[in-house]
């Protein structure tokens, strides 16, 4: 009799473990999809920052820096040790209408690429106003009827200068009438392309993936310490450099660095995938990134945190980015940890599931009492 209630405990432990995983998995998509549909450019992160507040009920006391970054504090017996990922990414906005109700675009910040601005061609946009989501559309002539040059100076050298908004009014009037305003983001609509073998499509989609996993490891830790104070954060102006020569660091991490000032720092990033031999490879793991091989302990937490758990790890050697510049220094730590991300930069960035869920299980494991520090 009590070896067959040993075995139906051990059924049901099993069973209910099973769920757990489950449960575990449909939320970090779910949180993936919810921060998806919520613009964050450059300067306009408000949105983001609070849609994070909302998922995180169990927080009564959310951190900010006065620059649009949050972070919630978990308590331990030493540290801080900060978790940052962005909040912002990149996109567009209007510059101005014209008489005859057509928008037209500028950025707030440089692009990341020489191509960026040619996605826009032809293609549906979101414009995000004070009174909700206008539709429209990039136009572009029909291709068809351009004589070759044309249609190669139009596709090869495509810039804002040519870029026109038609959200189908016909005056400047109409237009503001649909509450259209100077400065008003314009991003790629936040389309979800589930693909096959758990891989997911859409712009902005690696930013939004990595803020979710942040989400997920606070929402699993509120009211828990941690083996060290950690500030678990999301960080506002990224894209913007700080003032002065040489190196320019981020803004947004140059004040992090400052309000919160930690011994130790995991940045959470993004990293182009399949781009060649040496290169990450989705489905394989986040990715370490190292500026240099000296011995580091953080990394070597990390690393030991990846083996207890048996998340897989890809490594890459890599220049110090503008987000870690802030945080280097001889009395400080700092690391980088990445989703790798195929089509980076594009409105068809591409993740694996399975890196995301094992980035927020490495991140998760580190942080917990008793984890590799």
């Amino acid at each position: 009799m009590a070896f067959r209630i040993r075995n139906i405990l051990t059924w049901l432990t099993a069973i209910i473990c099973l769920a757990a995983g489950s449960l575990r998995a449909a939320d970090i998509r779910k949180l993936t999809k919810d921060l998806l549909a919520v613009p964050s450019t450059t300067g306009t992160e408000d949105r983001l920052a609070a849609k994070i507040r909302g998922l995180l009920p169990g927080w009564p006391a959310v951190e900010e820096d006065g620059l649009g970054s949050i972070a919630v504090r978990l308590r331990g017996p030493a540290g801080p040790t900060l978790v940052l990922a962005a909040l912002d990414g990149y996109g567009h906005l209007v510059s101005g209408i014209t008489p005859d109700g057509y928008l037209t675009l500028d950025r707030p910040v440089a692009p990341p690429h020489a191509r960026y601005d040619a996605y826009l061609l032809g293609q549906p946009v979101h414009v995000w106003t004070a009174r909700g989501v206008v539709q429209g559309v990039v136009s572009q002539p029909a291709m068809h009827l351009l004589t070759p040059e044309r249609r190669k100076t139009l596709v090869e050298n495509f810039s804002l200068e040519s870029a026109f908004v038609d959200i189908g009014v016909r005056s400047e009037k109409e237009a503001r009438a649909k509450g259209i305003e100077i400065l008003d983001t314009v991003t790629f609509p936040p389309v979800l392309t589930e693909l096959a073998s758990d891989q997911w499509a859409g712009p902005a989609l690696g930013l939004k993936a990595a803020a979710a996993a942040l989400v997920s490891v606070a929402a699993t830790m509120a009211g828990q310490s941690a083996a060290e104070e950690t500030l678990i954060a999301w960080a506002a102006q990224t894209k913007f450099t700080s003032r002065g020569r040489g190196a320019r660091p981020a803004l947004g991490a140059a004040r992090a660095k400052a309000k919160w000032l930690p011994r130790r720092t995991v940045i959470i990033d993004l990293v182009a995938a399949d781009r060649g031999v040496g290169s990450p490879v989705p489905g394989k793991g986040p990715v370490l990134i190292r500026a240099g091989d000296e011995p580091s302990a953080l990394r070597q937490a990390l690393e030991g945190a990846a083996a207890e758990a048996g998340i897989p790890l890809q490594f890459l050697a890599a220049a110090d980015s503008p987000l870690v510049q802030p945080f280097a220094g001889p009395s400080a730590e700092v690391l980088t940890v990445a989703l790798p991300v195929r089509f980076l930069n594009t409105p068809s960035e591409v993740i694996d599931l399975k890196d995301l869920e094992a980035l927020r299980d490495l991140i998760g494991r580190f942080l917990q009492p008793g984890g590799p520090q």
